[in-house]
């Protein structure tokens, strides 16, 4: 399992880093950037939270086999319209979305499943080490992007990436399923479980918290990967070789982080590592955009890209510490939804702001403002660690107004 999603996450930087390349040819345009990042990380807002209760009425496995048909399918049609040179904005928009979407609902069931392979003691560092695993193939997918552009045509190195995605896929059918897609299935309504999912998701305390702090970072930090052709180009005047290094960095630095989290392996003082990961994050970025040197920026962008899988690997570890067993995977679809599904709205909405403020001013405004929120962020994490890092369930019926306070 392990590998073989290391794999295909490879080819999925590969492939999304190669279209990001592909529509800056066509448009060079921001505000088409957003547009294609939306498209394809869009489907998260939606499938991930219907993926999640899916999840936990029909089984984790049963789930990844059926979506991951969908991304195959839709990397090969890709592939052939790129061969054949019929591969045109629109084209990149569409398939976008098709790949976006198996991948939403792949992401609830993928997290779920961790629970099935490994004991409740080392999901703490099973966590990182997926998480380690994703950033390293954040890190590998650029980096083979810039070393393939160098020798062979944009349409191979799509095709490449298409058929990466069919290693996880062929590994999924050696895989035992968990021990829930053997019992009947629910006679509950998926709209009522979406409810109790959200229910429980505002009204527990420290769940709340967590899912108002990411959706922070991925409305105003990580919009920066999907507009990272312009910022090579316009920012540093590089053009694929700016991206490749700037990708790969921040890749390098994120699975630098999250190899640190899975040898760490233990919940406690995770609160304050997910807290002054906000911090970090928006204080790099504001250096990064003033720095004025593509590897000067290319070192802090991977600080940047460190503070962001530590937050996210942290809020997933108290998550899922926290968060009871019937609705683990709704949760989990939620906080999918906030993690990669954001980033989409916040990367559409920063393309455009782009064309008129340009790029610098844009995610300087969002590096700043996510420092001001890390100031009521910090105070509240302190209040709420003995809660998260214990899995006490029963602060779940406590009002999230609490926090607001």
């Amino acid at each position: 399992m392990w590998w073989s999603n290391g794999i295909n996450t490879t080819g999925r930087w590969l492939f999304k880093v190669s279209l990001g390349w592909l529509t800056w040819e066509l448009t060079g345009s921001p505000a088409w950037l957003g547009i294609v990042a939306f498209a394809d990380t869009f489907p998260m807002v939606i499938m991930t939270i219907v993926a999640g209760a899916w999840a936990d009425r029909f089984g984790s496995l049963r789930m990844m086999r059926l979506s991951q048909t969908l991304v195959v399918l839709g990397g090969l049609l890709t592939a052939i319209l790129a061969l054949t040179g019929s591969l045109n904005i629109y084209g990149i928009v569409i398939l976008s979305v098709i790949v976006g979407t198996g991948e939403a609902i792949t992401i609830p069931p993928r997290m779920s499943f961790i629970h099935h392979l490994v004991p409740r003691d080392d999901l703490s560092a099973a966590i990182a080490l997926n998480s380690a695993t994703y950033n390293l193939a954040r890190f590998l997918g650029p980096a083979l992007f810039g070393g393939l552009f160098q020798i062979v045509d944009l349409p191979v190195i799509i095709v490449f990436a298409a058929g990466m995605f069919l290693v996880f896929f062929v590994g999924l059918f050696f895989q035992k399923p968990e021990e829930r897609e053997q019992a009947a299935e629910r006679p509950t309504k998926i709209i009522h479980e979406l409810i109790e999912g959200f229910r429980y998701a505002y009204t527990h305390t420290g769940i709340f918290f967590l899912l108002f702090l990411l959706s922070v970072t991925a409305m105003l930090i990580r919009p920066y990967l999907d507009l990272a052709p312009g910022i090579a180009d316009q920012i540093f005047e590089m053009g694929a070789e700016g991206l490749s290094i700037l990708l790969s960095a921040t890749g390098l630095g994120a699975m630098i982080g999250g190899i640190w989290l899975a040898r760490r392996g233990k919940t406690d003082g995770l609160t304050k590592v997910f807290t002054w990961s906000l911090l970090i994050s928006a204080l790099a970025m504001l250096l990064f955009l003033t720095s004025g040197n593509i590897w000067v920026g290319a070192i802090l962008i991977g600080i940047v890209g460190m503070a962001i899988v530590a937050g996210s690997i942290t809020s997933q570890t108290l998550i899922q510490n926290t968060v009871e067993q019937k609705v683990r995977g709704r949760i989990i679809g939620i906080t999918a939804v906030l993690s990669w599904g954001l980033p989409a709205v916040g990367a559409a909405m920063m393309g455009w702001i782009a064309e008129f403020l340009g790029f610098s001013v844009t995610l300087a405004i969002g590096a700043g403002l996510t420092a001001l929120l890390w100031l009521w962020g910090h105070n509240t994490g302190i209040r709420l660690a003995p809660t998260l890092e214990n899995g006490a369930i029963s602060e779940a019926s406590k009002s999230s107004a609490e926090v607001r306070r």
